[in-house]
């Protein structure tokens, strides 16, 4: 499962579900971390393409 399926999943259920309040606060920070984790991904992404198109030149 990739990260942006992770985030949407877990974005459905603190819409959908019923969460204790500790629970509810757990998958908020997990959802953060994740949202962290995608933009680290795409950085990475968005340096290796730029080093791929600077190699072609």
């Amino acid at each position: 499962m990739t990260t942006l399926d992770q985030i949407n999943e877990l974005r459905a259920e603190l819409r959908n579900c019923f969460f204790t309040r500790d629970e509810r606060a757990a998958a908020e920070a997990e959802l953060a971390a994740l949202i962290a984790q995608a933009q680290a991904e795409n950085e990475r992404f968005e340096r290796d393409i730029s080093t791929a198109i600077a190699d072609l030149e």
